[in-house]
């Protein structure tokens, strides 16, 4: 894991990209200044990142409240 600046030719170029926060969760970005990004749909990195992530909630989240840690 590195923490660095991302430059703009980056983020231009990207075959992915996601937003992450508490209130979204897990974003896909399908359109960058009304351009498609890649193809403009979600890719599978994106929908592997969604599903990990919805299983955590169920599992490890939703434990954590009805007592399971």
């Amino acid at each position: 894991f590195t923490v660095r600046e991302i430059h703009e030719n980056e983020v231009r170029s990207a075959e992915e990209l996601w937003l992450m926060s508490s209130t979204k969760e897990v974003l896909a970005v399908t359109r960058l200044d009304d351009k498609p990004v890649s193809s403009g749909r979600p890719g599978p990195l994106f929908r592997r990142m969604y599903a990990l992530y919805q299983e955590y909630k169920a599992t490890v989240m939703r434990g954590a409240l009805s007592g399971g840690l």
